[in-house]
């Protein structure tokens, strides 16, 4: 029987979650669903504080 230690399980836990890969793909699907959320909103403020870059851009027609 092989026992695991807490700290190693922490430590590899670690160093999984915090590699740089890990790290830029969680950074890269924040900042697309951020963008994707305030583009596409129908909600009034987030609309027309994003509408010119809206049109613009992407060349969607909100209206």
């Amino acid at each position: 029987m092989t026992a695991f230690s807490p700290t190693s399980v922490l430590q590899k836990t670690a160093s999984v979650t915090l590699s740089k890969p890990v790290q830029v793909t969680l950074y890269m699907m924040l900042s697309s669903l951020v963008i994707w959320t305030v583009f596409f909103s129908n909600y009034p403020a987030a609309h027309n504080a994003a509408h010119s870059a809206r049109h613009h851009t992407l060349g969607v027609a909100c209206h």
